[in-house]
């Protein structure tokens, strides 16, 4: 009980240097070494004369008066209605990677299980927000690889590369960790409101901004740090060269982590500038999962699905290579093989890839999916507010249902929120 209280003081004094300081504020790391506890921080950052030696800036001082006992406790009992937990670096589940990087979060909040953090392979994935079809495609099938294999990934949850590595641990029923730039509460992207409480459902969602924190721009290059600390290398899928995924690599370089680069589709192209660059200077390519799986496995060989490994590596090797006495044998089949009459056409077996319902291996369709497809077959081009009425579903579901579609190159979105069929 004795050790349950001192926890919440801890916490009770981080989060109000964190609404003092702001999220992410080196000064809360220099002042907690000081002053060893977060209690006696606190304390000592109510006597004027210790405000005088930090020589704090003014705004601070300002903020250090106006944030009160009352402002903190409205701020917990906020978390308590919005099931947002909290750790704090001194728990025992906070992750020890964390601890390792420069300026570590003081004070996590978090939705989801927050065991993922320990004991796994956490591989956080990166790229832009306006990834190419080329992109997309090799992404989905590193990242379905990957989380068959045991990896967790690691996310901003920005649109495009990154909720593309989220929605596939979704789809194969695997937890994956986002990490936002904002606070928990704060439907952002807009669009992906929804899909966030699914991940929180059966992965992790946290932040070290508090709730009701806004996207600000430079919330996200202070995020960063955390998005690569987390995880024992970055994968850039992506990246142009003023992309905020390079900052992401640039860290984990800093960390000392492993970062992975997809070899562009063409090098001329600006789109992949960044990645190039990082291949340059030493980045390990990636040409299939396994020359991540392969980084890892003589350490972790206990955490990744080995028969899913084995699996993984006949059906390549199958698909890729032919026997040498296979290909003989075809070929002397085809020698003694007389010529074949013609026939009338028969009714091929295949699915035709052309039709716009057709469902791929790599991309099940949920109900609603194939609903909205069947609709934009139709109809051609369809508002989203009609779209919502047709299928009678509320529109949060409706937008992930769409945002996803767009991202397996089957819908496409048009000014004014309207919507049209691909193909």
């Amino acid at each position: 009980m004795e050790r349950e209280q001192n926890m919440h003081d801890e916490i009770w004094c981080l989060l109000w240097m964190v609404m003092v300081f702001g999220a992410g504020n080196s000064r809360i790391w220099t002042i907690l070494e000081q002053y060893d506890t977060p209690q006696k921080a606190y304390d000592a950052l109510h006597h004027r004369d210790i405000i005088a030696e930090l020589r704090l800036p003014e705004h601070t001082c300002r903020r250090i008066h106006q944030t009160t006992e009352t402002h903190v406790n409205e701020m917990l009992e906020r978390c308590r209605k919005l099931h947002i937990s909290m750790i704090w670096y001194g728990d025992d589940a906070y992750p020890e990677q964390l601890m390792a990087i420069v300026n570590p979060p003081v004070l996590l909040f978090y939705q989801g299980d927050m065991t993922l953090l320990q004991n796994h392979l956490l591989l956080t994935v990166v790229g832009t927000r306006r990834a190419t079809e080329y992109s997309l495609r090799i992404e989905k099938m590193f990242c379905d690889d990957l989380v068959k294999l045991g990896f967790v990934l690691v996310t901003g949850f920005a649109v495009g590369v990154d909720i593309t590595a989220n929605l596939c641990a979704l789809h194969l029923r695997r937890p994956s960790i986002a990490l936002m730039g904002c606070g928990l509460d704060v439907p952002y992207p807009a669009e992906h409101f929804q899909l966030k409480k699914e991940i929180a459902a059966c992965g992790l969602i946290l932040s070290e901004f508090l709730p009701g924190t806004s996207p600000a721009a430079s919330n996200f290059p202070l995020r960063n740090r955390v998005l690569s600390g987390l995880s024992m290398g970055t994968l850039v899928i992506q990246a142009p060269l003023k992309s905020g995924a390079l900052i992401t690599a640039e860290c984990a370089l800093d960390q000392g982590r492993d970062v992975f680069c997809v070899p562009p589709a063409d090098i001329f192209d600006k789109r992949y500038m960044g990645v190039i660059k990082y291949l340059r200077d030493g980045a390990i390519p990636v040409f299939d999962s396994r020359d991540i799986v392969y980084e890892y496995y003589t350490n972790f060989a206990h955490m990744i699905a080995a028969s899913e490994l084995y699996h993984e590596n006949s059906r390549k090797t199958e698909s890729l290579v032919m026997d040498f006495s296979d290909a003989q044998k075809s070929s002397r089949k085809k020698q003694k093989q007389p010529e074949a009459k013609q026939s009338e056409p028969s009714v091929s077996s295949e699915p035709d890839v052309n039709d716009p319902l057709f469902e791929a291996d790599d991309a099940p369709m949920t109900e609603l999916q194939r609903n909205i497809l069947a609709l934009l077959q139709k109809q051609r081009v369809m508002h989203i507010d009609i779209l919502a009425a047709e299928l009678d579903v509320p529109m949060g579901e409706l937008a992930t249902a769409l945002t996803e579609l767009e991202l397996y190159g089957r819908a496409e979105r048009m000014p004014g929120k309207q919507f049209r069929l691909i193909g």
